[in-house]
């Protein structure tokens, strides 16, 4: 029995951490970015790797307005930059010196917003993502849900009372959380959601 519980808890904690940030690589690629086009969740980290010559990685909203948030480095050679993507939404960027050959790059951040269709009258539901000091709960009435932090640490295990709970999340620092929801019916929901 004790064997049992402790393997459940090691595949519980290695299916939790396959659901971690992935890690996405754009190259530079003579004069143009390798790929060019990037679609990732949010909570993704993107790497940038020059691979040769004088580039930079200019997404910043005072050349990109549309950006939802900035990122960028200065123009040298032999760089790894990386940024986390936190917002979802639409991110243009260019090398600077190489914008006018062509030298440009778009990433889609997906906002992994999280409905699940259990039948045609009932879902799961978490939102918004990111979020700040609450999260809702909607259909969940007497399930269970779990955050974790990156690592695997238990920050969160609370019932949910109703079926439009708000979860409160002032006391977790800014992150990307890993969420179990238990329903009452023992069905099982995994995924990520960032705290900005």
């Amino acid at each position: 029995m004790y064997l049992k519980k402790i393997t459940l808890a090691f595949t519980f904690f290695m299916s939790v951490v396959s659901l971690a940030q992935t890690n996405h690589t754009i190259s530079t690629s003579g004069m143009s970015w390798s790929p060019s086009e990037l679609t990732v969740e949010i909570g993704d980290t993107v790497t940038f790797i020059n691979t040769g010559g004088n580039h930079n990685v200019n997404g910043t909203q005072s050349t990109f307005p549309n950006n939802p948030e900035s990122f960028g480095n200065s123009v040298s050679s032999g760089w790894t930059f990386q940024h986390i993507f936190s917002t979802g939404g639409e991110y243009n960027f260019q090398c600077d010196p190489h914008a006018n050959g062509g030298m440009t790059g778009k990433i889609i951040v997906q906002n992994e917003l999280f409905a699940q269709n259990l039948n045609n009258e009932n879902f799961l539901s978490l939102f918004p993502n990111p979020f700040q000091n609450s999260l809702n709960i909607q259909n969940c009435e007497g399930g269970q849900v779990f955050f974790y932090s990156i690592v695997g640490k238990l920050e969160i295990n609370q019932t949910i009372l109703s079926s439009n709970y708000i979860l409160n999340t002032e006391e977790l620092p800014a992150g990307v959380y890993l969420y179990k929801v238990i329903k009452p019916n023992n069905e099982t929901f995994s995924g990520k959601l960032v705290k900005k």
